[in-house]
């Protein structure tokens, strides 16, 4: 816990001792102030210019980086500094101590757009003005994401039911596509799946990528175009060599992000037109479906003050945007990309490592099958009410996050300086001096796979953030696995990702529509071996083939 939580009852304690003392005149007893001392953290050998890198690649390099933090946390312990061609990294274990990097953020913090410096170049060289505000900091970025936060993070409920008719969709085709015609490979398939719903999401309907019968190439070459600008970017960001020698990586990332844009941005741009058309035409409901403002009441879908005319069953997030009318079309058009690429790949990594850790661990597998079966019953997954009463297919997505998680580190910024103070056992704590503008991360590699706090750390165990396992973890060192930061990928602070909520949904649905209608497991000739490879984000690789069929349900 912070250190000014660990204090508080010495504070209290101490109060009411002084005031006693006043009121009877005795004398003050005196107590020691607890003992902080500065510190510096330990490193591996450090060079000029290129910093700690031959360490980082005697340990394997980018394509051992999970492996790295694991290493290092064992080494060095809950503190330590890497500093990686000019990248200096403050790495912390202790989310409790993290948190005091979260509180400090100021009003407009530093974002983690703004160290991806292949997209913020982008933006710049094609003057993408909205882009460059959710990338920045300040004012612009407080306006970019005030416009967008009501219909998106906020009313993340009301989008419900649209991912469930697109994930009924996707489950349709899944056998066929992945297993019998083997159109697609099941990591690809579940990218495409990613793809569907978030554009479900944001225009109103599925572009249905998943189906090879009806999709169409241009939807599909979007989708491994904004796969490549990822994977690009992962590599320039992760590997020194790459960054100082990458001169044909650039070229590859620009070639991809403008596919990308210019797709995501007709898209949207149609999508505005023709949903500004329908607002002004539609007379009442008769002629289309109404729906509303969902931040305005606390029934997301129902219940609404102020009607947004509709052609879908549900407004799309650009028709929202519109009936507000805060950003102009040409607006709503340029924030499509950024929003699409967040919203697909990031998904899409979280779900590539939940459906290989049930695939590869079939008995957890018939585990979350049961419990759909209970809960849902064939059903569609379409409230919050229904998310609430799965606490196993809550538990499987925690666990994949905690053994295989999309990142080894979540990483802050600050506008200023900071003393990072770290509680020591052995009664003194460390301060750590770190200076504005320096990588803070939080390892992800540390606590969650240290036997002291998790139990048989290597294996995949749902069972273990079930409410009832988390209730028993109170008061005991195992508690600080179930702090806040270790639970997603998104993020904490007013930086978190803004399509968070939606993309948490989106891997529920999806999750429990093919979990009911199919098993899922590994092919007889699939690899017996991946590692977690470093793209933008962590990946098997190499990614097992797998099996979709039908799942024999018992009477």
């Amino acid at each position: 816990m912070p250190l000014s939580t660990a204090l508080l009852p010495l504070f209290t304690s101490l109060s009411l001792t002084t005031t006693a003392a006043f009121q009877t005149g005795l004398p003050q007893p005196h107590v020691a102030k607890p003992k902080i001392i500065p510190a510096t953290p330990p490193t591996p050998p450090k060079f000029p210019i290129i910093g700690t890198l031959p360490d980082f690649l005697m340990r394997g390099g980018v394509d051992s980086l999970s492996q790295i933090y694991s290493d290092m946390y064992k080494e060095y312990g809950s503190v330590f500094s890497l500093s990686l061609m000019g990248s200096d990294q403050f790495i912390i274990a202790d989310p409790r101590v993290f948190d005091q990097v979260v509180r400090s953020e100021s009003r407009y913090p530093v974002g983690a757009g703004e160290d991806v410096a292949t997209f913020t170049q982008f933006y710049e060289a094609h003057n993408l003005t909205m882009a460059m505000k959710g990338a920045s900091r300040g004012e612009d970025w407080k306006e970019w994401r005030s416009a967008m936060d009501p219909d998106l993070y906020k009313a993340w409920e009301s989008y419900l039911p649209t991912i469930a008719d697109v994930a009924s969709k996707i489950s349709r085709v899944a056998g066929r596509e992945v297993t019998e015609a083997k159109n697609i490979e099941f990591v690809d398939f579940l990218s495409r799946a990613a793809f569907d719903m978030f554009t479900a999401v944001m225009v109103g309907q599925s572009l249905q990528t998943t189906d090879n019968s009806v999709a169409s190439p241009e939807d599909i070459e979007f989708v491994k175009a904004t796969q490549a600008a990822f994977d690009v970017t992962g590599r320039l960001l992760s590997n020194p060599l790459d960054k100082l020698f990458g001169g044909d990586l650039y070229g590859e990332f620009n070639l991809n992000m403008e596919k990308t844009y210019r797709f995501a941005n007709k898209m949207n741009k149609e999508a505005a037109e023709q949903a500004l058309q329908w607002q002004q035409s539609a007379p009442s409901s008769q002629d289309g479906n109404t729906a509303s403002d969902e931040s305005a009441t606390k029934c997301p879908i129902q219940g609404m003050q102020n009607a947004i005319k509709t052609k879908f069953a549900n407004p799309s997030f650009v028709e929202r945007l519109v009936h507000r009318g805060q950003l102009s079309n040409d607006e709503i058009a340029e924030i499509a990309a950024p929003l699409l690429m967040a919203g697909v790949d990031t998904t899409a990594y979280v779900m590539s490592w939940l459906y290989l850790n049930l695939a590869s661990n079939p008995e957890a597998q018939t585990k979350l099958a049961a419990e759909l079966k209970s809960v849902l019953n064939g059903a569609d997954l379409t409230t919050k009410e229904q998310m609430d009463a799965l606490p196993y297919l809550k538990a499987c997505i925690r666990e994949s996050h905690r053994l295989t998680p999309a990142t080894v580190i979540v990483v802050k910024r600050l506008d200023k300086d900071i003393d990072v103070v770290v509680p020591n056992v052995d009664g003194v704590s460390r301060s750590y001096h770190v200076e504005a503008g320096k990588r803070i991360c939080l390892n992800l590699r540390g606590i969650p796979m240290d036997p002291k706090y998790v139990t048989n750390p290597s294996l995949y165990q749902p069972e273990r953030f079930l409410p009832s396992a988390i209730q028993e973890r109170k008061g005991t060192p195992s508690e600080i696995m179930d702090h806040p930061a270790f639970s997603d990928p998104f993020g904490r602070g007013k930086r978190r990702c803004l399509g968070s909520n939606v993309a948490y949904a989106e891997i529920m649905i999806l999750a429990a529509r093919l979990f009911q209608d199919w098993e899922i497991t590994l092919s007889k000739d699939s690899v017996k071996e991946w590692k977690a490879s470093q793209k933008l984000m962590l990946k098997a690789d190499p990614y097992p083939s797998m099996n979709v069929v039908r799942r024999v349900v018992s009477p």
